[in-house]
C-alpha cells in the first residue's frame, strides 16, 4: 500500500484537501495539509468565489491514530464575496467532513466525544479522555452531551409517572418513562397534577399509566388521559400498607395485655413455635433497641444528657430523641425531615420565575436579594 493510499485509509476525512506531508514527532502523528484551490459558495447568499482575501491556519483536533495523538494543521483560505448586495464580504472556506463553523474538533472525533459523554459524563468521561490522548474539561463533555437533540419515541402504550428529587426535601420533579423499554421520556418541573394532565393532553395515546400512590398524579392521570388504565405501583400498595399498620400498631400499644404472670412475678408468654425473636429483627432495629435501653439506664443512674453524648459518642440530639420514647418503637423512624430554610418564603417566586423559562442562577438570586433574601448564592444554584 502506497503512502497516499494510507493515509487515505486512516484519515478518509484528508481525501478533499491536499496532504504536504505526514510525519511523527514528540509522540504525535503531525498531518499537514492545505485546501485545494477551488471555487467556494458564500455561505449566506450561496454565490460562488475564488477571490481570495488571505489564509490562515487551523488546528481541528482528531482521534488517536496507532495509540498516539493527532495533530492536523490545516491551511484554509478567507475568501471575498462576489455579490455586492450580500451584508458578508468575506467568509472562511469549510472542508466537508474535517471543519466546521467555529469548530475546533473534527465531526468524528466530536462523535466520539458525544459517546463517551453520553456514557460517562462528566469528571469521569474527562478522565477516559486521557486514554484518547486528549485533554477535555467535563463542562465541555457536559455541553456535548446538552447539545445532542433528544431521541426519537412514540408515546407508549403503558405509561410510568413518578417523582424525583432535584433537592430532597425541597424540590421534586416528575420524570416519564416508557414501562416495555424503561427509556425514559421526560422530565417535567413539579409533581401536580395540572403539569401532568397538560403533558398527556400534549401527547395522547396512552392505554395505561403506571403510577405511584400520590393524589396528584391519579388527578393528573384522570384529567389528560380519561380512557388511561391507571395502576398502581406493588411496592407503593406494599409500603403503604407497612406504613398504616405500624401507625396503628404504634397508636394502640397501650391496648396490649401485658403477660400472665406466675408467683415470682416472671411472666410466660407462650409461643407455637419458640424461636428466639432477635434473630427476626434488622440490624437497624436491634442497634435502636439496644440504644435505648442503654440511654434509659444511664438516665435512671443520675447521668445528664451532655455526659451520656460524651460517653457514648452520640449527639446530643440523638440522645434526647432516645430519652423523650418511653418504647424504642416511640423513636423516630430515621426518615428524611424537610428543614425550614431561608428560601421557603421566595419558593413560589422561584417556582414562577422558572416556569416563565428563566433559569440562570445569578440573575434569580440578584432578585431575590431585592425582594429581602439573605441566603446564598449556593441554595438557588442546586
Amino acid at each position: 500500500m502506497r503512502c497516499d493510499e494510507l493515509v487515505r485509509v486512516l484519515f478518509p476525512y484528508l481525501d478533499t484537501v491536499l496532504v504536504d506531508v505526514v510525519f511523527p514527532a514528540d509522540g504525535a502523528v503531525h498531518v499537514v495539509a492545505r485546501t485545494r484551490d477551488a471555487v467556494v459558495s458564500c455561505p449566506d447568499c450561496a454565490a460562488p468565489s475564488e477571490r481570495v482575501h488571505s489564509a490562515y491556519e487551523r488546528h481541528p483536533a482528531d482521534g488517536p491514530v496507532g495509540d498516539q495523538a493527532v495533530r492536523i494543521d490545516l491551511c484554509v483560505r478567507r475568501l471575498y464575496c462576489e455579490n455586492a448586495a450580500c451584508p458578508r464580504r468575506t467568509f472562511a472556506e469549510q472542508v466537508d467532513g474535517l471543519t466546521v463553523r467555529y469548530g475546533r474538533r473534527t465531526p468524528a472525533f466530536r462523535r466520539v466525544l458525544e459517546a463517551v459523554a453520553v456514557a460517562l459524563a462528566g469528571r469521569s468521561g474527562a478522565r477516559f479522555t486521557k486514554a484518547l490522548h486528549s485533554v477535555v474539561s467535563r463542562m465541555t463533555l457536559l455541553r456535548l452531551a446538552m447539545a445532542m437533540p433528544d431521541p426519537a419515541w412514540a408515546v407508549p402504550k403503558v405509561l410510568g409517572v413518578d417523582d424525583f428529587a432535584i433537592r430532597r426535601g425541597q424540590h421534586y420533579g416528575t420524570v416519564i418513562i416508557d414501562c416495555e423499554t424503561g427509556q425514559p421520556l421526560d422530565l417535567l418541573p413539579g409533581r401536580d397534577a395540572t403539569t401532568l394532565a397538560a403533558w398527556l393532553l400534549a401527547h395522547p395515546g396512552s392505554e395505561a399509566i403506571c403510577r405511584d400512590r400520590a393524589g396528584s398524579y391519579a388527578d393528573g392521570a384522570r384529567t389528560g388521559a380519561p380512557h388511561a388504565v391507571q395502576i398502581a405501583d406493588p411496592f407503593q400498595l406494599l409500603q403503604n400498607l407497612g406504613t398504616a399498620v405500624e401507625r396503628c400498631v404504634r397508636r394502640h400499644n397501650a391496648c396490649l395485655k401485658p403477660p400472665d404472670a406466675d408467683a415470682n412475678g416472671i411472666g410466660n408468654i407462650s409461643f407455637a413455635e419458640p424461636e428466639n425473636t432477635t434473630k427476626e429483627m434488622s440490624p437497624i432495629e436491634a442497634r435502636q433497641r439496644e440504644r435505648h435501653a442503654i440511654v434509659h439506664s444511664l438516665l435512671a443512674q443520675g447521668h445528664g444528657i451532655r455526659q451520656i453524648a460524651r460517653e457514648l459518642h452520640m449527639g446530643g440530639n440523638t440522645v434526647r430523641r432516645a430519652a423523650r420514647a418511653e418504647t424504642p418503637e416511640q423513636m423516630p423512624n430515621g426518615r428524611h425531615q424537610p428543614r425550614p430554610s431561608q428560601l421557603d418564603s421566595f419558593k413560589a417566586h422561584l417556582d414562577r420565575r422558572r416556569a416563565e423559562g428563566h433559569t440562570n442562577a445569578i440573575h434569580l438570586h440578584a432578585e431575590l436579594k431585592a425582594l429581602g433574601y439573605q441566603g446564598s448564592y449556593q441554595i438557588i444554584s442546586d
